[in-house]
């Protein structure tokens, strides 16, 4: 009779290697400082004619941020730097993320993609884009052949 082995999850010296980095990360906020992939929070909200977002990257510059648009989603994506430090310091705490992000939001409705606008001030990024409206009226004139 032959078996086929089945492995749940990762192995002891795994989870073991993963609790140890977890009670050092609290003990010791050294061990968070390395680059790493972060995800800044991000609102979407809508008035009656636009979507809004707002996405949280502060300490970006605005040339390390790269956004895509299509109708009915928006990418945005970039990479914080570590500010340069001076030689010989030694971190008593290190939370602010660095490295590279990507989000990817399913937009709540269809957009106009040309008349998106985005502004970065203060830390926060934010991309205006008008509704696409679809569902407006439209008079079709009726022409006589002749």
């Amino acid at each position: 009779m032959n078996f086929i082995k089945i492995k749940f999850g990762n192995s002891f010296d795994d989870e073991f290697q993963r609790a140890v980095n977890e009670i050092f990360n609290l003990v010791s906020p050294i061990f968070k400082y390395h680059e790493t992939v972060w995800r800044p929070a991000i609102d979407v909200y809508e008035s009656a004619t636009e979507i809004i977002i707002l996405a949280d990257v502060s300490g970006m510059n605005k040339d390390e941020l790269h956004i895509e648009l299509d109708q009915r989603k928006i990418k945005i994506a970039g990479v914080r730097r570590a500010i340069a430090a001076e030689q010989e310091i030694r971190y008593h705490l290190a939370e602010v993320p660095r490295g590279y992000f990507e989000r990817i939001i399913a937009l709540p409705e269809t957009v106009d993609v040309e008349s998106a606008v985005a502004s970065y001030a203060d830390g926060v990024l934010m991309v205006r884009i008008n509704k696409f409206s679809a569902t407006k009226a439209r008079r079709i004139e009726i022409k006589t052949e002749e």
